[in-house]
């Protein structure tokens, strides 16, 4: 039998990670906030998130920079513009765009926010973000930024209390409380990771990587019915992410379902056969089949 190895229950919040840090999605039909008013700006970012959604990246791009101009505080349009940039390797000249940016508005909270998220270097992004907030203190996302930094570091203590600030700012923030659920996850506390991210659920029932922390959670604590249920739900949200396949052939495999597990784990190599985690799902089908 399969068991769920503590490397194994972290190789799924790579999704969490590379969506999380530092960028939070939001979108108006979730409900959440847009650092904007201006409805025109509004619109040009949503046909800029569509456009990116299939991969138009160029286009894309025109659209948030358009939104860019209608409100250059947009937030969340520049921070999809960074990513549409790098989705067509032209991350440098993000780097360099932001610094000029930092340099005509130094006491822009926004921009210092910005240009932080555009450093690789931990330290520099969490400068950059400590300074963002000492000109505004209640702007989440660079609290956010600086819990996440440390998070990365692995310094799990330190990004637990910096988190911990953004939900005393803005509490409930789905993204906030699923960050905290894997450092939870992480640390080898399940029950307090159910418990956060149980909050972030009520928040936003819809949201996919709350449902995948949770099955995690679930199944650590082997409560592998619920755990299968909430994969299940996941992947009717989303079919085309192969990781609900393995999760739920984990859990079939704990719960004494071989053949079920095998099945999910051919799924998973039918739908994603050239992905990152495909040879030990291999491994794992062999291993069952034997």
């Amino acid at each position: 039998m399969i068991r769920l190895a503590r490397g194994v229950v972290n190789h799924a919040i790579p999704i969490a990670l590379v969506l999380v840090i530092f960028a939070c999605n939001v979108s108006l039909a979730a409900g959440r906030e847009l650092h904007s008013t201006n409805s025109r700006a509004i619109s040009l970012y949503e046909e800029g998130l569509k456009l990116a959604e299939k991969e138009q990246f160029n286009e894309a791009l025109e659209k948030l920079k358009a939104a860019i101009a209608q409100d250059d505080k947009f937030v969340e349009a520049h921070l999809r513009y960074m990513d549409a940039f790098r989705s067509v390797g032209r991350g440098e000249e993000v780097a360099v765009m932001y610094s000029n940016m930092v340099e005509k508005n130094p006491e822009s909270p926004e921009y210092n926010f910005l240009y932080g998220r555009t450093l690789n270097d931990l330290a520099g992004k969490r400068a950059a973000y400590r300074k963002a907030l000492a000109l505004d203190s209640t702007f989440y996302y660079a609290q956010f930024g600086v819990g996440g930094s440390y998070m990365l570091e692995g310094r799990l203590d330190e990004a637990l209390v910096a988190l911990n600030k953004v939900l005393k700012i803005r509490p409930g923030m789905t993204e906030t409380l699923r960050m905290i659920g894997q450092i939870y996850m992480d640390k080898g506390m399940p029950l307090q990771a159910k418990s956060v991210l149980e909050r972030a659920m009520a928040t936003d029932s819809s949201d996919v990587q709350v449902m995948l922390g949770l099955g995690q959670a679930y199944s650590q604590l082997e409560r592998f019915e619920t755990a299968e249920k909430m994969f299940r739900r996941a992947a009717a949200i989303e079919p085309g992410e192969p990781l609900f396949q393995y999760y739920l052939a984990l859990v079939c495999d704990m719960s004494g379902r071989q053949e079920e597990a095998a099945g999910y784990l051919g799924q998973f190599l039918k739908q994603a056969p050239d992905h990152e985690m495909a040879p030990m799902v291999r491994r794992m089908l062999e291993k069952i089949r034997k």
